[in-house]
């Protein structure tokens, strides 16, 4: 196997207990107050009320929870730990820069509570520095199966693209005649998810991608592919995940019965431009949209909102956006230094070019306005009581303003900020990503045999998602780290 089983990581042999505390989980209506939690071997033992006759070793570790909430450590289940934010890997001093943000990637998603995290486009390189951090979130990861040529394969210069990635998918309308290099029947949907299955992979991602915006130039799946993946997936116990930020991609996905759509609906694309206008002017989601969303529901798809994603990249137009003090705990110092260079602008003058001499404030309004398009279809969802999944696909893009850590914070803000509840939000960040990626029997609630991976805060996360910034202990497999420690430098 390529990769490490997280739940193999190294523990905290020494008993930990945490006296007195507020115990929050997401399968509970109400708090269990004034709790003793007892920690040994990096799992959880009990839960029992304080003071109830309960005799623990004088010599074990104590925490003292007053005035404390514990809740399970946070998931994002969309990032992307192989890739430095803004940095391509030809600039000068990228290695140097890389490798500062290397050591502090993990640490960043730990600051903000994030103790599991799902990478859904990786290489064996990224993984393995991401584990060979000392504190570090428990990873998982998709391996993915594009179509030959197509996104985000088409990235890639030819000459490079299918030995870098080499689990894609032959489209026989689309590809002909074949590189001498590729054997077709290698890239059958049954030959390449038995291999992402071999390779010890949690999920199977596909990208069902046509081009951005209203672009359409890039191979999608027939329709017998992705029934076909559909079967291989379930063949081999792999939830499947779809990139599908456009209406008519998702439609493709709905039909193709994914397991989960990884990104927000925030691209009308295939929806009349007046339709869209019409809905627009009225602050209200188009008929079809509001159909889609009630098939997805009935279907039980899960849903990564991913709200942050466009508008950070619309925040790389904001003049202060670098001066946002919550950076400097999360991006290390010559890597925050570098971002404010006239070379980290590369990806911002690529956008801008669309836009011709669009001012900076109108083109991050452009981009805000987008992401507030997704993020009303979430709110529809969650009006649903759909089980929505926390995801920040950080980094989404070139875009440095996305960093790890905060970018899953800044995504909890959103969903909060667009009406959808902070219980909604708790469940979202926490069971339902732990059901979705079948791990909820060691992740994603306080209980007793589960993974002690949790957070001791000072406010209620349940009463404002801004108490998921008052966290003042990370519990990593038992052990407890200050906040402070785990800050950039």
């Amino acid at each position: 196997m390529l990769y490490a089983n997280p739940l193999h990581a190294a523990i905290d042999t020494e008993s930990l207990l945490i006296e007195h505390v507020t115990v929050l989980s997401p399968e509970r209506d109400s708090a269990l107050t004034d709790q003793n939690v007892l920690i040994q071997n990096g799992l959880i033992v009990s839960i029992s009320k304080a003071n109830v006759g309960h005799q623990f070793p004088t010599a074990i570790k104590r925490i003292d929870g007053r005035g404390r909430f514990l809740t399970p450590g946070l998931m994002d289940s969309h990032v992307h730990v192989s890739n430095t934010p803004g940095l391509l890997p030809d600039m000068p001093g990228a290695a140097q820069l890389h490798q500062a943000f290397a050591q502090q990637q993990p640490r960043s998603y730990l600051y903000f509570g994030v103790t599991q995290v799902l990478d859904t486009g990786n290489s064996v390189e990224g993984i393995s520095e991401f584990n060979a951090q000392p504190q570090k979130p428990d990873l998982f990861r998709c391996g993915a199966a594009p179509v030959m040529d197509g996104y985000p394969n088409h990235q890639l210069p030819k000459a490079k693209r299918y030995q870098q990635r080499p689990d894609f998918i032959v489209e026989a309308a689309h590809h002909h005649p074949l590189p001498a290099a590729v054997d077709a029947k290698q890239q059958t949907p049954e030959v390449v998810v038995a291999r992402i299955a071999q390779s010890g992979a949690d999920c199977l991602k596909i990208f069902i991608e046509n081009g951005f915006g209203d672009a359409d130039h890039l191979p999608v799946y027939s329709k017998d592919s992705l029934q076909r993946l559909r079967a291989a997936a379930t063949n081999h116990g792999l939830p499947l995940l779809a990139h599908a930020n456009a209406y008519d991609m998702q439609l493709q996905a709905v039909d193709g019965k994914v397991d989960v759509i990884a990104h927000g609906l925030w691209n009308w694309s295939g929806i009349d431009r007046n339709i869209r206008k019409q809905a627009e002017a009225n602050n209200q989601l188009p008929a079809a949209i509001m159909q889609h969303l009630a098939k997805v529901h009935a279907a039980g798809i899960g849903y990564q909102p991913t709200i942050q994603v466009i508008s950070r990249m619309g925040a790389l137009f904001e003049a202060d956006a670098l001066a946002d003090p919550q950076l400097k705990k999360v991006v290390p110092k010559s890597l925050l230094e570098w971002y404010q260079t006239p070379e980290a602008q590369w990806f911002r003058d690529e956008l801008q070019l669309d836009f011709g001499k669009t001012p900076a404030v109108e083109i991050a309004a452009v981009f805000k306005n987008a992401s507030l398009q997704g993020a009303k279809a979430a709110k529809v969802l969650s009006d649903m009581n759909h089980p929505l999944l926390l995801a920040s696909d950080t980094p989404s893009s070139p875009t440095y303003t996305h960093q790890p850590g905060y970018a899953t914070y800044l995504e909890m803000q959103a969903m909060a900020e667009v009406g959808i509840s902070a219980r909604t939000i708790f469940q979202a960040a926490t069971i339902n990503n732990a059901k979705m990626l079948k791990i909820d029997s060691n992740y994603g609630t306080v209980s007793a045999g589960k993974v002690a991976n949790l957070l001791l805060l000072k406010k209620n996360p349940l009463e404002s998602v801004q108490a998921w910034d008052s966290i003042e202990l990370v519990i990593l497999h038992g052990k407890a780290i200050l906040r402070a420690e785990l800050m950039a430098q």
